[in-house]
């Protein structure tokens, strides 16, 4: 190579790394902009104050020791704890948000939130998915309608609405996400949803979105719908039943073969309160890909998980998750369409091959809080499958097993 043309391709790597290193601290700035705003502007205005406005979030990060050592330092089929033998920064969160507000002035019943990831789940959760480690995970105007107990609409990137786990790890049981989360449901979605209260104990929501997951661009002039009832018939009783449905998931943005291919979910949730100190979670789903694949055969993925959540203490606890995850077809796991549309960090050591694989897996989880907003978590998780798609040092087996500790500091 001439030294002219080494010198250009320096200068433009240089370029690309300010670019970037530039990108990160505008999307840095705009959040403090946004809380100097919240904080001195707003404070003066007529109509708002700082007292209006919440800002908060958290700090995780881990060890996690796999003792299969595999050769490529990679858990295979986890979601974002995914670096075997190795220290993990997962987020650095940071949500500013005004919080919309019903029967008051009409000020209050307008909110917003901006929810930013830094670190190096943030490209799972949403990204560029080439290593970008910033992610807006919602960014939505709120306004509560004035009609009967109110209307909550929301527009923009939210939370979705489907599933008991969530991203934040604060708000799980358990360190490590479940294959019913990580494989085959959507992180977030985009569009606009509506929630009613019909009751303390009766609840409903529904939504218009783009896609499966909110992170895939909208690929079409198409829609799907989601949606979630809550009912609390008791204070030891809750249920939720999801579900969602896209009439163009066969996208090839999707993993899929293109046109017009449906994509259903349907589940639920229950959540039983045994003892002041002792939660029982059950949760369950059916998941149905039209065409899938290139040669036009469907796909179906299901799951269970149950948890028991204990604490003996406000600092002591511990929690235990079993589950069952039926990739029928291969579509949600191991290079199947599913898991790289959605972004997932899920890895395999290699491909499933002819069919699907079931995944099983046994949690344990004592969790510590020294102080309320400090988190310890040290986990036990046992995972096995009926293909070899975890790896012993080079070797593919059909079972990994993994210790790990977590810290959340919450603020």
């Amino acid at each position: 190579m001439k030294q002219d043309d080494y010198l250009v391709l320096t200068v433009q790597a240089i370029y690309e790394d300010l670019r970037n290193t530039m990108r990160h601290v505008g999307s840095i700035l705009v959040v403090v902009g946004l809380v100097v705003m919240g904080f001195f502007s707003m404070s003066h205005a007529a109509v708002l104050t700082k007292e209006d406005f919440n800002l908060y979030g958290y700090v995780d990060a881990s060890y996690t020791q796999n003792f299969k050592n595999p050769s490529n330092n990679v858990n295979q089929n986890r979601i974002f704890d995914v670096d075997s033998n190795s220290f993990r920064p997962h987020l650095a969160q940071l949500v500013f948000e005004k919080e919309g507000k019903a029967g008051g002035e009409l000020v209050d019943a307008a909110g917003f939130r901006i929810k930013l990831n830094f670190g190096e789940d943030a490209e799972f959760t949403g990204g560029s998915h080439g290593g970008d480690d910033v992610d807006f995970q919602e960014a939505y105007a709120q306004f509560i309608a004035p009609v009967g107990n109110g209307i909550d609409l929301r527009i923009g990137r939210m939370n979705t609405l489907i599933g008991y786990e969530v991203i934040e790890s604060p708000n799980n049981p358990n360190f490590s996400r479940s294959w019913l989360f990580g494989l085959g449901q959507p992180f977030t979605t985009t569009g606009i949803r509506g929630s009613y209260d019909f009751t303390d104990q009766v609840s409903w929501s529904i939504g218009v979105i783009n896609e499966f997951a909110g992170n895939v661009s909208d690929v079409n002039n198409s829609k799907g719908v989601e949606t979630a009832v809550s009912v609390t018939p008791t204070d030891w009783l809750s249920v939720v039943g999801y579900g969602f449905w896209t009439p163009n998931d066969g996208s090839a943005a999707l993993g899929g073969v293109g046109g017009d291919a449906r994509r259903l979910l349907g589940g639920g949730i229950v959540d039983i309160q045994v003892l002041d100190s002792t939660e029982v979670v059950l949760e369950a789903y059916y998941a149905k890909q039209d065409e899938a694949f290139a040669n036009g055969r469907n796909a179906v993925w299901k799951g269970f998980a149950g948890y028991i959540i204990h604490d003996f203490s406000e600092k002591w606890g511990v929690r235990f998750r079993g589950e069952i995850f039926d990739d029928v077809d291969g579509f949600a796991s191991c290079f199947g369409g599913g898991t790289k549309a959605g972004g997932k960090a899920s890895s395999c050591a290699r491909a499933i091959g002819s069919g699907g694989q079931t995944l099983w897996e046994m949690t344990y989880t004592l969790q510590y809080k020294p102080v309320p907003f400090l988190i310890t978590r040290l986990e036990f998780r046992h995972d096995h499958s009926d293909k070899g798609t975890f790896l012993k040092g080079t070797k593919g087996v059909d079972n990994q097993q993994t210790l790990g500790a977590e810290v959340i500091f919450l603020f």
